[in-house]
């Protein structure tokens, strides 16, 4: 593949997330309850790994351009599926234990996920191409069904998705209104929600940076230092094995100083690892900065998660939810190529310094956005008597 497809590979299910989820999130308020039709949007989702393991049996010059292609179009349920899941998960689980629940379902995921890790990228160097990618496909597909098939198990008790009166008053504009009226109302029902339009002005900072360095890491992995695929397999492993020594820690840490105040560590974590991958000059050295970089992304993933549930009211959950991913997935759908870009301009090293700069300013943005960080004495002073935000974040 080129360059430009491996950054295609990230954004192109972006877009199509984007296309995805508010459409979708209006299809899941429909329905009562959520477990049944998230199991139907995630089996959707798993067909298309079936017809990723038939990408062989194109011609050499367009296997690339399918696999991106089927890629990107697995994201249409799978953004659906996503959305009904995440607020799923908040009608189910209380406030108070979002934060040892999610660490620990992170961390038995992690532990799951190392011996397949392994062995998939053993048996792919083992085997002979492309029939070992084909295997590994096929094998993915039946553990998907039985992950489905488990998913189906939880009990969803009385979680329903929001009321229709509350969705009828507070939600969903009225549908004889133009189009232009309705998209203004939407607006200011996000508007009229000051914490949570801040908390996603820090998040889409944060996320651009987070994203401009998915297809650096590869780029840099692969073609400047010639990772194949038994070390792409220790990558992941060294990063889940940080991760799932550090997600309980993580959530207890929460716990303690707050989502917001734990998030801020987590994405100054996040901004030093591109500076790490600088420093590498052997594959070794990867896989050891990979345990610095899994004990961040561990914290990073488990907090954004818990601090959206956090600030998304209960009565618009989905809606804001699906508000809240789709402005991720317009960054993941641009940041790529400007990292790509960034990497033809400075080359790979400055363009990860480039990511580490912007993940750094989306850090500093959650630190004003908590309270951490005062753009002056008075506001500072304000705090020790009366809890407030950063004075610039009032105007």
């Amino acid at each position: 593949a080129t360059n430009s497809q491996v950054a295609l590979l990230s954004s192109l299910p972006a877009l199509m997330s984007v296309a995805a989820m508010i459409p979708g999130a209006s299809f899941i308020r429909r329905f009562s309850t959520k477990k049944k039709i998230t199991a139907a949007f995630f089996l959707a989702n798993r067909l298309f790994i079936l017809a990723i393991a038939c990408v062989p049996l194109f011609t050499g010059d367009t296997r690339a351009a399918v696999l991106v292609a089927l890629v990107g179009l697995m994201n249409l349920p799978g953004a659906i599926a996503n959305v009904s899941w995440q607020s799923l998960m908040g009608d189910i689980i209380p406030p108070k234990e979002r934060g040892s629940v999610f660490a620990r379902r992170n961390q038995w995921s992690g532990l799951v996920g190392f011996l397949p890790t392994l062995l998939a990228g053993k048996m792919l160097d083992l085997l002979s191409f492309p029939s070992g990618y084909q295997v590994m496909f096929l094998v993915a597909f039946c553990v998907s069904l039985i992950e489905i098939a488990i998913f189906t198990l939880i009990q969803e008790g009385d979680a329903k998705v929001e009321s229709k009166v509350k969705e009828a008053a507070t939600l969903v504009p009225d549908r004889s209104q133009p189009v232009r009226e309705r998209f203004k109302t939407e607006i200011r029902t996000v508007l009229a929600h000051k914490q949570y339009f801040r908390y996603n002005l820090c998040s889409v900072l944060f996320h651009f940076g987070w994203q401009m360095g998915w297809p650096l890491f590869t780029i840099y992995q692969v073609k400047h230092l010639g990772a194949d695929n038994f070390w792409m397999a220790w990558f992941t492993v060294s990063q889940g094995i940080a991760s799932f020594l550090s997600y309980r820690w993580w959530g207890r840490y929460a716990d303690r100083v707050g989502n917001m105040r734990g998030l801020v560590f987590a994405t100054l974590g996040m901004a030093v690892n591109p500076v790490f991958y600088v420093l590498s000059s052997k594959l070794w050295m990867i896989a050891f900065f990979n345990l610095s970089m899994g004990f961040f992304v561990a914290g990073t993933v488990l907090i954004l998660f818990n601090s959206l549930l956090e600030v998304s009211p209960k009565e618009h959950r989905t809606k804001f939810i699906a508000y809240n991913n789709t402005l991720i997935n317009l960054s993941a759908a641009i940041a790529p190529f400007v990292g790509n870009f960034a990497a033809d301009l400075l080359g790979i090293k400055g363009a990860l310094l480039a990511t580490a700069a912007v993940r750094a300013a989306g850090a500093f943005a959650f630190a004003c956005y908590s309270g951490l960080v005062t753009p002056n004495r008075k506001v500072a002073a304000d705090r020790s008597t009366k809890r407030r935000l950063p004075q610039f974040w009032n105007k």
